[in-house]
């Protein structure tokens, strides 16, 4: 089993420890680390208000479903490790979407030195993107990461692909649900894909850098963090006063021609 493998196979142990009550996460996590779930924050091994929050996610015998995991290296012995897991409630039909968390862990000589959990509501159809050749392509929100301006074409970079349709961001950003924001004449992104802000850089969960535009950046900064911090404390709150079961699936779907690239 190579290195990568190895920090995958740890995040997915560290995943089954912090939403189960056990002590499985404790070897590979560091005992200083940062937690993190949605807007909540706290520090050390056994920080019991963000655990508590994470372990409430799965009661009712929900079931962790991996989905797909990406390790990048940072620096010598530091690697991020993101992806894609969902708790499957009920008799975990294969079909069934399940509530969507995504995870970033920053792995440093083999052990978790941060851990941040975002999500909490069932998968939302964001749109049909069909290709050149009829073929349709179908998205969830937490696919796509930003939308990009190419001429007269738009690239949809999602999760390990980009679509490439012919559509204007202009159109894009009066259809797409209030989690996407355009920051540039050029860039709409997922505000739930974003991981830093820096200056008048955007570092988004896949390693693209976007800028923000020097003239407005400290308004348009401004702006970001405000509709960042909003959506989050929204979706925590959805998700404490509701049960699991009972959030509602939306659905905002539109049609444009484009094509899959590698």
């Amino acid at each position: 089993m190579d290195e990568k493998n190895e920090l995958v196979r740890r995040t997915m142990r560290i995943i089954k420890g912090i939403f189960q009550k056990g002590m499985g996460a404790v070897p590979y996590c560091k005992g200083n680390m940062e937690w993190r779930f949605n807007h909540m924050s706290g520090y050390g091994l056994y920080c019991s208000t963000v655990r508590k929050a994470l372990q409430g996610c799965a009661s009712g015998g929900g079931q962790i479903r991996h989905h797909e995991y990406h390790v990048q290296t940072v620096g010598d012995q530091v690697y991020l490790v993101s992806g894609l897991f969902c708790i499957v409630f009920g008799q975990g039909e294969e079909n069934s979407p399940g509530v969507p968390y995504e995870i970033l862990v920053c792995m440093v000589e083999g052990q978790a030195q941060c851990v941040h959990v975002h999500g909490g509501r069932r998968a939302r159809l964001l749109c049909r993107v069909r290709g050149l050749c009829q073929e349709d392509y179908f998205f969830e929100e937490g696919e796509v990461l930003y939308i990009e301006s190419a001429h007269n074409n738009v690239i949809w970079h999602c999760r390990g692909y980009r679509v490439e349709g012919r559509d204007s961001l202009k159109r894009l950003e009066q259809c797409l649900p209030g989690d996407f924001l355009r920051i540039h004449r050029g860039y709409i992104v997922n505000l739930g894909q974003i991981r830093r802000i820096r200056g008048s850089d955007i570092y988004m969960s896949n390693g693209d850098i976007l800028s923000l535009p020097l003239r407005n950046c400290a308004k348009m900064r401004k702006t970001l963090l405000a509709r960042i911090e909003k959506g989050f404390l929204s979706r925590q709150e959805a998700h404490s006063s509701q049960t699991l079961e009972g959030i509602d699936i939306d659905e905002v779907c539109f049609t444009c021609n484009g094509r899959l690239q590698k």
